[in-house]
């Protein structure tokens, strides 16, 4: 029987990993690394628990024993304000230099990391450079890989848009950032649990770092509009440069314990978030759920 090893299973994308290999892969055996069971949110009965972080090696040990194969979602990611100065270099670079390390004592046979789209080397001190030290973690870990770099992601809690619909709920003024003309092409979540699953398959794209995105390109002013629309709301949109964004992500993150945005997101409206339209269907073999059709469709809680 092959044992999965899932890391931050009760976040969005590791919680929505472990319920669909639950389902239908009833022959795995799951196992989920999490920080504090007493306090995370509900994993299916038949997943085995293992309490412990990135930095515990003790927790580490136990977490990789028997496993086959590793699916490493544990990070904090860009939208969140880090909980001590550091935090993002300590938990996404340094942890998954510990996880590898463990994974490769304990002879693990994959490992599937999840990134993001865009990442590239950065200056020390940028959230970019913690994001591309968690993929050279995994190059270089020893272990057969496969790095996933989504673009923003789109379903029920998607934190990117979650957070944009709230925002749109109670304001009547809208900032575009950086002019919002940024590209973003959202991907639905469970495409992407889709494709996690291809990653420990027979015919896996071993060695690769692929980008992967929805069926369509929007801007960010677009995005914004499919959620009013989604919401029956009307709202004006005032460009916003990201100059002064800045500042007022510095100020809020200071004084917030959860701020609406964050230094470290703004990096990801720096560059086009967005690569081939076919990236999903050509590596994979399905055509990705449109986020307009979806939102239409569905609505923002689905």
């Amino acid at each position: 029987m092959t044992t999965i090893l899932v890391t931050g299973a009760t976040g969005f994308v590791g919680a929505h990993v472990v319920r669909r290999l639950a389902t239908t892969s009833p022959e795995t055996r799951l196992r989920a690394l999490v920080r504090n069971p007493a306090t995370a949110s509900p994993l299916p009965p038949s997943v085995e628990c293992v309490q412990g972080t990135v930095h515990r090696s003790d927790a580490l040990s136990v977490a990789v024993e028997g496993v086959d194969y590793l699916v490493h979602a544990a990070a904090i990611t860009a939208d969140l304000k880090e909980p001590y100065r550091g935090a993002y270099e300590h938990v996404n670079s340094v942890g998954t230099e510990n996880l590898m390390t463990s994974a490769a004592k304990a002879g693990v046979q994959r490992v599937v990391l999840m990134s993001g789209l865009g990442t590239r080397p950065a200056p020390e001190g940028t959230y970019m450079a913690t994001r591309w030290g968690m993929e050279e973690a995994v190059r270089q870990g020893g272990i057969p890989y496969v790095i996933l770099q989504p673009s923003v992601l789109f379903g029920a809690g998607a934190p990117f848009v979650s957070a944009l619909a709230g925002l749109a709920r109670r304001s009547p003024v809208l900032p575009l950032l950086g002019g919002g003309q940024v590209q973003f092409q959202p991907l639905w979540i469970e495409d992407l649990v889709t494709c996690i699953q291809g990653c420990l398959g027979d015919h896996a794209p071993l060695g690769k770092a692929l980008a992967i995105g929805g069926a369509e390109q929007l801007t960010f002013r677009e995005v914004l509009d499919e959620i009013c629309a989604a919401l029956r709301v009307q709202r004006v949109m005032v460009p916003l440069p990201l100059a002064v964004a800045r500042v007022q992500a510095t100020v809020m993150t200071a004084v917030l314990p959860r701020p609406p945005l964050t230094p470290a997101a703004l990096e990801l409206f720096t560059f086009d978030n967005a690569t081939d339209l076919d990236s999903v269907e050509r590596t994979f073999g399905f055509t990705p759920r449109g986020f307009r059709e979806h939102l239409r469709k569905q609505g923002l809680e689905s």
